[in-house]
């Protein structure tokens, strides 16, 4: 039997020193549901089919349990959503102070923001990338 391609992106992570702030952004503005906190380790978010995961890097780069890792400066995520969203995301976002951008692309247009460590993160329609 052969191996076949990935089917999608089970999890992205994002690093973030400050797993409050990070909870109270991804939970309590973006809505997602916190499946795991372990401060000051981690901290992971059901979104959609996958999960986000937003670790404290000053620990898991000391790890022993899995292959040591984190990122030093902000890293970006894109998030899908629906583009008759959009508007909604960015009167939500801006509601609560977080400057928003808009971006325009071939296949749409999307907005992106920061998170309170300064992690990029994007919300866009699949079809920016021709996905149905």
């Amino acid at each position: 039997m052969g191996v076949g391609e990935p089917q999608g992106i089970l999890e992205a992570s994002v690093y973030a020193e400050d797993l409050e702030a990070a909870r109270d952004f991804y939970e309590g503005l973006l809505g997602f549901d916190c499946q795991v906190y372990e401060p000051p380790r981690h901290a992971f978010f059901r979104v959609g089919r996958g999960m986000l995961l937003v670790f404290n890097p000053a620990e898991t780069s000391k790890s022993d349990e899995v292959p040591a890792h984190g990122a030093s400066g902000p890293v970006h995520v894109a998030l899908t959503v629906a583009e008759g969203e959009l508007e909604a995301w960015a009167e939500r976002l801006g509601a609560a102070g977080v400057e928003v951008r808009w971006a325009d692309w071939p296949g749409g247009r999307s907005l992106f923001f920061r998170d309170p460590a300064g992690n990029l993160l994007e919300l866009a329609p699949p079809a920016i990338w021709g996905i149905e």
